[in-house]
């Protein structure tokens, strides 16, 4: 069986502070885009992961959620082969998107019968994205990302996603963002904007609350933000990075993937939605 694994981009966060067990709670509108790992999964003797990124390692999301399963249902033994393009350490949530399309495969193939709020816990024991793509759909994600409330809503638009060499730590930007005067974004106010299909307003309004913590970290960022809004895009970071999300015109968008793919080593025009 080939199924899809689809990105994710914050389209805001707000970091609220920490919990009681050292977590940080978040506040985030998170939508999927057209940008997919492919997962092949099927029966084998042995379970079997491989990916064309190279070794797995022990901490890969897919081999957690593979055990999470094992250890509470009978499942069988899986092939698992996946086909990456969302780049890694970006902010785009491709590993959880992985174990998410693990999970619901699993659960096909093998006729579990779970429900949509039952694999959202088990994906909460494998990572914080993983529960938002199992929804995969336009979402208000609070808590550490397992209070998920879906956001009525079909708008379907372009933007450009580009991501440079470095990546960011997301320990190291939380803890950055300690340090920092907080930026809290108004994400009532981005929400029905999202509702009314309102680009303008929203490409205004919106806020990261970890991007100036990521540019402090990964001085590159602020020039590739500058080097976006250059053609006309109203830019902002997705998740603790370090990809950055551009937003305008199709004329815009389609003129600086042409040009920043000159310079920057992942440059993709995405539908989100």
């Amino acid at each position: 069986m080939k199924v899809y694994a689809p990105a994710k981009v914050n389209l805001a966060l707000d970091v609220i502070g920490k919990n009681e067990q050292g977590y940080h709670d978040l506040d985030m509108i998170m939508a999927p885009v057209s940008l997919y790992n492919i997962v092949d999964i099927t029966r084998a003797d042995q379970t079997k992961i491989t990916c064309t990124n190279g070794k797995i390692p022990d901490d890969n999301a897919t081999k957690k959620m593979v055990q999470v399963l094992k250890d509470r249902y009978d499942i069988s033994n899986y092939e698992i082969s996946i086909e990456e393009h969302i780049p890694m350490q970006a902010g785009l949530a491709g590993a959880s998107a992985n174990a998410a399309a693990v999970l619901k495969a699993i659960n096909d193939i093998d006729g579990l019968q779970l429900t949509i709020d039952e694999m959202i816990l088990l994906g909460k024991k494998v990572g914080a994205d993983v529960p938002f793509c199992v929804v995969n759909k336009y979402a208000r994600v609070q808590g550490i990302g397992e209070k998920i409330r879906k956001i009525e809503c079909d708008w379907k638009f372009p933007i450009l996603l580009v991501k440079p060499e470095q990546g960011v730590s997301t320990p190291e930007a939380f803890v950055t963002w300690h340090a920092l005067d907080p930026l809290h974004p108004n994400l009532d106010i981005l929400e029905k904007a999202l509702i009314y299909q309102d680009l303008p307003f929203y490409v205004t309004h919106m806020g990261n609350a970890l991007q100036p913590a990521a540019f402090q970290l990964v001085p590159a960022l602020e020039a590739l933000k500058a080097d976006m809004e250059a053609f006309e895009l109203y830019v902002m970071m997705t998740g603790s990075g370090s990809t950055m999300m551009g937003f305008g015109s199709k004329e815009n968008l389609m003129q600086a993937q042409k040009e920043l793919s000159k310079k920057y080593p992942f440059v993709k025009i995405v539908t989100v939605g």
